[in-house]
């Protein structure tokens, strides 16, 4: 009984929290919206107040406090594994590196559109799924996302397009490692990640991306079309609007994406151990990592003891 009322509070606080901070983000995206658009007919330049971040962040932050009371419920009424405080601490810190990386860690390449950038804040997100599963990674992109949209200059569209490339590669990545956790299951999970991140990518800009950049960022096609035609011809007039999607997705978004992910998991490999050993020491909580002798061995075991 006492554990009814308490799995019961956990999911009345965890959607109270959930309302709030989804409240507090929606405000945020059309008060900064308004205000953008204010600016933009003064004729001024217009970068988002203080009070914007400070709603997206408080917002997120009480999406990731929700999470937890739901997942207490969820644990309980559908027998989940349950997450500890510690762990949620941790998904709590690579979110927050995560939204720092974004916003102090990217930089554009000089043969590719400048508004594609080379940026790691998807390193934590793929970190902390390998350690807890990919519904820590999920968290960590949404929170990012939340983070993210004071900034946008799309009401939001951009960034849900970019949520959905960091969903479609965390999650194949996550599941995948998650019943597979050797090197070479690693490996093959990041193959996954990067060819599920990468068509992803390819679809958001097609479908999402650049047509929210001409229709509410109003962003000249001419524009486009004459950055892409720089890149590829130096200007000549081999790139034209009839083409200009087959070049960008094909020429543009497909190898940089490539790359991009290239880079990203590259640094994923090299941190990982070191950083699962580390939260180990600090948190007490053992990541397991099953190693390729160790499961030889546990089937031959397996193997004789079903002969006896």
């Amino acid at each position: 009984m006492e554990k009814s009322r308490k799995t019961l509070k956990a999911l009345i606080v965890g959607l109270v929290l959930l309302l709030l901070g989804i409240s507090m983000i929606v405000i945020g995206v059309v008060l900064n919206n308004h205000l953008n658009t204010v600016a933009t007919d003064a004729g001024e330049k217009y970068s988002p107040a203080w009070f914007i971040y400070l709603l997206e962040i408080g917002g997120a932050l009480f999406f990731l406090a929700s999470f937890g009371n739901l997942h207490y419920y969820m644990s309980y009424r559908f027998h989940f594994k349950k997450m500890n405080v510690k762990q949620m601490g941790v998904i709590a810190v690579f979110a927050a590196l995560s939204v720092i990386l974004y916003y102090f860690g990217k930089f554009n390449l000089p043969f590719f559109p400048s508004w594609l950038d080379i940026q790691f804040s998807d390193v934590p997100a793929i970190l902390v799924s390998f350690m807890y599963g990919p519904l820590s990674g999920v968290i960590t992109i949404f929170v990012r996302f939340f983070c993210k949209l004071p900034g946008t200059v799309t009401v939001g569209v951009g960034e849900l397009a970019d949520l959905l490339i960091g969903l479609a590669m965390v999650i194949p990545t996550g599941l995948f490692y998650k019943k597979h956790r050797t090197l070479k299951g690693a490996f093959i999970s990041i193959g996954i990640g990067m060819a599920s991140g990468t068509f992803a990518s390819v679809v958001a800009n097609w479908l999402i991306l650049i047509p929210a950049y001409i229709n509410l960022a109003h962003f000249p096609m001419v524009a486009l079309v004459k950055t892409m035609d720089g890149i590829i011809s130096g200007g000549n007039g081999v790139v034209v609007e009839s083409n200009f999607m087959a070049y960008y997705l094909f020429v543009g978004v497909l190898p940089f994406n490539l790359f991009r992910y290239v880079l990203v998991f590259a640094i994923t490999i090299l941190l990982y151990k070191r950083l699962s050993m580390l939260i180990e020491h600090f948190t007490g909580d053992f990541i397991k990592e099953n190693k390729e002798e160790d499961i030889v061995e546990e089937s031959v075991d397996l193997e004789s003891i079903s002969n006896d």
